[in-house]
């Protein structure tokens, strides 16, 4: 094992053995509870602290879980939320269309996948959960991409490039710009065998109360199944379910989870 794993390895057991204890620990319990001497407990709580992941009390002089912990916390029960609350208007997603459902948010150069759902009896698509896809080459990718300020965009193009995954893929900046143009007139994108031959996608963006896009909703299944003529069509569904969807969250803000200790 290398030295900077056994070193993760080692703050992820501090960081556990606090939240175990649902109390502040001191460098004696931390050191007992991980098995480590004072001194090597000492250095690394040194470094969670400088990075917010730890809190030491000047007072009591012990460790307790810092704001960056807690706000991997409120991310993550969010993102959840997001998921029990959408997941009734994938399952009309499917019952409309007959098309694997999929819900997605912007997540760093990519877009990932949070949820889906797919007809009985039917071949699993790629949207699954926790994968990734390059926004510029996704349905749900290219929704976020029309709605990020231009520099933004450059940025992720500069950083992710316009890699070719098959012969339908965009692969200039121009093409890309167009696009998204068509993206933002129409209200809904397309993945027309652009990232995998034979599979065809199409998503609408959940808008907040600002008209911003906060996650997207949408379909996939086969080419040969989801044909080009059937687009507009499913387009409108998709559309309508990603609204509805809108609309409960928006009248409906997500709620906020407790605050550690409290």
């Amino acid at each position: 094992m290398s030295e900077n794993v056994q070193s993760i390895e080692r703050a992820l057991t501090l960081i556990n053995a606090i939240v175990d204890a649902q109390r502040p620990l001191s460098i004696a319990e931390l050191s007992q509870a991980a098995g480590l001497a004072p001194s090597t407990i000492h250095r690394i709580v040194q470094t969670l602290a400088a990075n917010g992941y730890i809190h030491q009390d000047h007072a009591s002089k012990r460790y307790d879980i810092g704001p960056e912990i807690v706000e991997i916390s409120r991310a993550l029960y969010l993102r959840y939320d997001l998921v029990r609350r959408v997941r009734p208007y994938l399952q009309d997603l499917v019952d409309l269309t007959g098309e694997t459902a999929h819900l997605a948010e912007l997540y760093g150069t990519g877009a990932m996948y949070l949820s889906q759902l797919e007809p009985l009896s039917m071949v699993r698509m790629f949207t699954t959960p926790g994968s990734i896809a390059p926004l510029y080459c996704s349905d749900v990718g290219k929704l976020f991409l029309a709605d990020l300020p231009p520099a933004r965009v450059a940025d992720i193009i500069q950083k992710t490039g316009l890699r070719p995954r098959t012969p339908h893929t965009i692969t200039s900046v121009g093409d890309l710009e167009a696009a998204l143009q068509v993206v933002r007139e129409q209200g809904y994108a397309e993945d027309d065998e652009e990232r995998e031959i034979g599979v065809r996608c199409l998503s609408a963006p959940i808008l907040n109360g600002a008209g911003k896009v906060i996650a997207a909703v949408g379909i996939a299944g086969s080419s040969g199944r989801l044909l080009k003529e059937r687009v507009p069509e499913l387009a409108t569904y998709v559309r309508q379910v990603a609204d509805r969807a809108a609309t409960e969250l928006i009248l409906q803000p997500q709620s906020e989870p407790e605050a550690h200790g409290s």
